[in-house]
């Protein structure tokens, strides 16, 4: 049996006749296909659920029991047409009616009234939605219907107030911390379908879970996954951005240096501590950053510590998945022996533009003006995950094309638990910044402005 599904494939449904499948909406190779096709003898949409492997019959029995509670209980829910066994390929089916819509992912920001009510009744009603991920929510006409009865655990209405507390902080953490300013209106919107519930306690949870997703986040951003290819040996580990996994950025992992030997190389930055090239792969442009080994005593010092490159591809998911804005990372190549590091590279989108060094002394009032607003905004949001990026220079911050910042050189950003240990460090990133213009006395004025606005001075 093959892994992932030889589309077209038709899948006998008993009393249904046949389904035709087209089109592939995801795959676990060997474990799930979630495929979109149609009814054969009467052409109506449908998803089919295939479970495939070892504990096939147990997710299958999972996902039918979670999809039937929702039913029991008059929650918004696909209509089930099948649940059984299936011939060929030999494996579990779940049938459900195509409800066109928007996925929740795809809408982001736009579907968080409509989840948000639909958590609070799944809340109301004793059910719980483990799997906590805007993807198992469809969007149509301002109502989120539940997709996913995987993650479905039903018991007694209403949930316990801890349990709620916990699940709903975990559908919140979807969302970017510019959102917080919302929670009162959150609070009252849940308060109305479910059960009351404080802002202080709601914002505790949150941060609790946003500290969780990230975790994870980073922890799946270096291994094989959906997103990732993972690829470990004696002497090297690399990880690749599926998108962008292409024979091009394969030759490059044997030879990471070869870029650098070109003399059409067009190089951004000819360091002592790292290398940077803009470069063509696989016909996009890329950024290479190499993190060099100085000496032999630099080398001996980085053998057992994690590479600058390392942070960098770390960090520069933690932003991706708040939605700050930075170059979206590629690739992380390692060298090594055995747990012993390396030369160590970063690859990352190359974004058209200029550093804020360049464009902000340069500026029109208005444009300077809007871009102070989008740098303390920027802050605002490290402070809100409290996070510092550690060496903000003015060069470390990207002006592209539409006047949007984009924060660079990621390997000394880090997340701080105690808040004296963060209001310390921000402090050093804000004084860091201001000193890129001591000898501008107006700008600097209008820097320190913007910045008291939005309570990042003291």
């Amino acid at each position: 049996m093959n892994a992932t599904p030889d589309l077209p494939l038709r899948l006998t449904v008993p009393g249904f006749g046949s389904v035709r499948c087209a089109r592939a909406l995801r795959v676990l190779p060997g474990r799930r296909w979630t495929l979109a096709g149609t009814l054969e003898h009467d052409g109506r949409p449908v998803v089919a659920k295939l479970f495939l492997g070892g504990r096939a019959r147990r997710y299958f029995a999972r996902e039918r029991r979670g999809l039937e509670a929702l039913h029991a209980r008059g929650l918004d829910a696909p209509e089930l047409l099948y649940a059984g066994p299936c011939a060929e390929p030999a494996g579990w089916l779940i049938v459900t009616v195509w409800l066109p819509g928007s996925p929740g992912d795809a809408l982001g920001e736009a579907a968080l009234v409509a989840v948000l009510r639909a958590v609070a009744l799944h809340h109301a009603h004793g059910i719980e939605q483990r799997d906590a991920h805007l993807g198992n929510f469809l969007v149509r006409g301002g109502v989120a219907w539940t997709l996913d009865g995987a993650g479905i655990r039903a018991g007694r209405a209403p949930l316990p107030a801890r349990r709620a507390r916990r699940n709903l902080a975990q559908w919140l953490a979807q969302f970017p911390p510019s959102l917080d300013a919302r929670l009162g209106e959150w609070c009252a919107l849940y308060g109305r379908l479910a059960a009351p519930l404080e802002r202080a306690t709601l914002q505790r949870a949150l941060d609790r879970a946003r500290r969780r997703r990230e975790a994870e986040c980073i922890d799946k951003a270096l291994r094989s996954c959906t997103a990732f290819v993972a690829l470990r040996s004696l002497r090297r580990f690399a990880v690749l951005d599926r998108r962008d996994d292409a024979p091009q950025l394969r030759a490059w992992l044997d030879a990471p240096d070869a870029p650098y030997e070109d003399l059409r190389a067009q190089w951004l930055k000819r360091g002592n501590s790292a290398s940077v090239l803009r470069v063509e792969l696989d016909g996009r442009v890329r950024v290479i950053k190499r993190y060099n080994l100085k000496n032999l005593a630099h080398r001996l010092r980085r053998l057992w510590r994690p590479s600058r490159a390392w942070h960098s591809w770390r960090n520069a998911q933690r932003l991706a998945l708040w939605g700050l804005p930075t170059p979206r990372p590629v690739a992380l190549l390692e060298h090594r022996f055995g747990w012993l590091r390396g030369r160590a590279w970063y690859v990352c989108e190359w974004v058209a533009g200029e550093s804020l060094a360049q464009v902000l002394p340069a500026a029109d009032p208005p444009r300077r003006d809007l871009l102070l607003d989008r740098l303390c905004a920027l802050l605002a949001d490290l402070a809100r995950l409290r996070l510092t990026h550690g060496d903000l220079k003015a060069t470390n911050l990207l002006v592209d094309q539409d006047n949007q910042l984009m924060l660079l050189d990621l390997d000394a950003l880090r997340r701080h638990r105690r808040r004296a240990t963060f209001e310390r460090a921000l402090a050093r990133d804000i004084a860091r910044l201001r000193a890129n213009w001591a000898d501008d006395a107006e700008l600097l004025a209008a820097l320190d402005a913007a910045l008291t606005a939005a309570g990042l001075a003291r």
